[in-house]
């Protein structure tokens, strides 16, 4: 029963995973990944979104 998280918790490796997802995909820019995370995620705070973006590897961040 601890397979998924309550209804409405969003978890940061969730948030990391859409974030990874987009980047490889090379149609989004790093630019514009907050804004397009907060639409994805409109639960999250900005704060927490930013976070998580910061977090993530630089690899995906360059170009």
């Amino acid at each position: 029963m601890d397979e998924q998280p309550k209804s409405g918790a969003v978890t940061d490796e969730e948030i990391s995973a859409f974030m990874l997802r987009q980047l490889r995909s090379g149609r989004v820019k790093p630019a514009v990944m907050v804004v397009l995370t907060e639409k994805a995620f409109p639960e999250v705070s900005r704060e927490r979104i930013i976070q998580c973006f910061n977090a993530l590897d630089s690899t995906y961040l360059k170009g």
